[in-house]
């Protein structure tokens, strides 16, 4: 049987969903380590060249016995390298590459500084819009022509999906949502990219859902991304979207925050069961995907989701302690938890309940981090056609 290949990305990695045949009928695959490891005090020990490999590789088992091993019959596991990019900075001649799997200003502008053999990506497209020539009026032309190139040169390399981030200043317009996402596969479909390796990626603003209505509707599919509560999941949810993106610690830190949080209460957990309750009582297509767990004990609460987004701190740590009793909890739950019948919310309703959760405050954050990660690549790309390059 082939090894498994997971793709990792700046903020997201996807795995297709092929199940390893092994006791666990629903047991699924996750990057680690494929060195025999040694067992000292109870705890399998991953050697230090082991962990390099970990974090090198992207076609790897799980230690045999171990907490990771056990924890894939229940959700597939994906490598969530946000860190592993910060860190990948200050290395010399690391080439992201096919690590990579969400397409993004702020991966477009570290592939052409890096100098790896994704900079092409930009380069590329400033060449081809060299015939009416570089300037300001298509600087976005030539941004969106440096995506459609990533994503096909990462669509060729990994097993997974490609999403490609459709530009947050997009966030509250469906019109410009919608003519943005069609225009990006067009361009994808130019250079030939398979559309079934392609996302599209949009924020769950009112605007955003509403755009994944319609996207999904022409056959576009669409990675709702920042969802903190029930009524954007159930908005996501039923709008069609393939993928649905919750956030579970930075959930729960807003409400402890805010002192709402009373001992006993995991309102991110309550986040998870409604979404994949709803998804069960419709039969929707859509996947719902578990981002920001912070600890094992968070992993363990969300255990039957459809996707486990995790740090390599978490998959070391998982790899590394013997398989205990896992339960998927959270999807018994959802069974004997069917929820109301879904009444679509106006925009203000929609907004009323964005602002009374996390999602509010953290969209506003990531428009602003998003917004200059935009206006950093196109001010290189400025730069670099003044200095009479290509990148």
């Amino acid at each position: 049987m082939s090894t498994p290949r997971v793709v990792v990305t700046d903020r997201i990695a996807m795995t297709r969903h092929a199940r390893v045949a092994t006791s666990s009928p629903r047991r699924r695959r996750v990057a680690t380590t494929t060195h025999a490891d040694a067992t000292r005090n109870g705890r399998t020990v991953i050697h230090a060249s082991t962990r390099a490999s970990l974090r090198a590789r992207s076609s790897v088992k799980a230690p045999v016995g171990s907490a990771l091993d056990a924890a894939q019959a229940y959700s597939n596991f994906v490598l969530d390298s946000k860190k592993f990019v910060e860190e990948a900075e200050a290395r010399a001649g690391l080439d992201l590459g096919p690590r990579a799997g969400v397409v993004s200003s702020s991966v477009l502008l570290y592939s052409v500084k890096s100098g790896g053999r994704d900079a092409g990506a930009v380069e590329g497209a400033m060449a081809s819009a060299a015939v009416d020539g570089v300037h300001a009026g298509n600087y976005e032309r030539v941004v969106d022509k440096a995506k459609a190139n990533l994503a096909d040169m990462w669509a060729t390399r990994v097993d997974g999906r490609v999403s490609v981030e459709l530009g947050w200043w997009l966030a509250n317009d469906v019109d410009e949502c919608v003519k943005k996402a069609s225009e990006l596969r067009a361009l994808c479909d130019e250079l030939r990219t398979p559309r079934d390796k392609l996302l599209f990626k949009v924020p769950a603003t009112y605007a955003g859902v509403e755009a994944t209505r319609r996207l999904e509707a022409l056959g576009i599919p669409v990675h709702v991304s920042h969802v903190y509560c029930r009524e954007q999941a159930d908005a996501a949810i039923d709008a069609g979207a393939t993928v649905v993106q919750l956030y579970y610690s930075r959930v729960n830190a807003w409400h402890k925050a805010k002192g709402t949080l009373t001992p006993g209460d995991d309102p991110a957990y309550a986040l998870a069961r409604d979404a994949l309750a709803r998804v069960r009582s419709t039969g929707a297509k859509t996947k719902i995907m578990v981002a920001s767990l912070a600890s094992v004990d968070a992993v363990k609460r969300v255990l039957g989701v459809d996707y486990c987004l995790v740090s390599q701190r978490i998959i070391d740590e998982l790899a590394e302690t013997p398989a205990g009793d896992f339960v998927d909890a959270v999807v018994a739950d959802a069974r004997a938890s069917p929820p109301p019948p879904y009444v679509r919310l106006s925009e203000t309703e929609f907004k009323d309940a964005c602002a009374k959760s996390p999602a509010k405050e953290e969209i506003e954050i990531a428009l602003q981090r998003n917004a200059a990660r935009d206006r950093d690549l196109i001010d290189y790309i400025s730069e670099a056609k003044a200095g009479g390059g290509n990148a």
